[in-house]
């Protein structure tokens, strides 16, 4: 029983390793997120600082910000091409059946999923196109009437109209 509480003692858990502003290992993240990888699956690889420290220094760093953002808008693009891809891969041989099947509905999910998420990381490329334009098309009927009591003249009871409409 001393035996384990020694080597408890001697193991050291240590301090996790300190990634500095000007470290590349922030690039290192970058690349693998223009290259398509996700955040958190990098993260999640030997090395790579832990989540909330790479939110930290993303708050605190203009610089690693921007290529940030850039690295998000090629993952999407890298989306995109991963489609055409999946779209265009042919089935293995030997399937039949509901093994093709299963694999064409696996293609079709994996379409779809890249597909969504390439609409929310570059929306105005990849995201639905809604049209929202609103034109007001009221009208104010005060407004109507003092616009056709400007264009009568009164002549002893007479009304007439002094512009002519034209109806083209």
């Amino acid at each position: 029983m001393q035996k384990i509480a020694e080597n408890a003692v001697k193991r050291s858990v240590g301090r996790p390793p300190d990634w500095p502003e000007d470290s590349p290992i922030w690039g290192e993240v970058v690349l693998r997120m223009s290259a398509g990888k996700s955040l958190s699956t990098v993260l999640r690889e030997p090395g790579m600082p832990p989540w909330t420290t790479f939110n930290r220094m993303l708050r605190n760093n203009e610089e690693l910000r921007v290529a940030y953002d850039k690295a998000v808008q090629d993952r999407a693009d890298r989306l995109a091409d991963e489609i055409i891809e999946l779209a265009d891969a042919d089935p293995p041989d030997g399937l039949e059946g509901p093994s093709l099947n299963a694999w064409v509905q696996q293609k079709r999910l994996q379409v779809d999923a890249r597909k969504w998420v390439a609409s929310k990381l570059k929306p105005r490329t990849y995201g639905d196109r809604i049209d929202v334009s609103v034109v007001d098309q009221r009208i104010s009927v005060i407004d109507a009437i003092n616009e056709a009591q400007a264009r009568v003249s009164y002549d002893r009871g007479n009304v007439t109209d002094i512009e002519a409409k034209n109806e083209n």
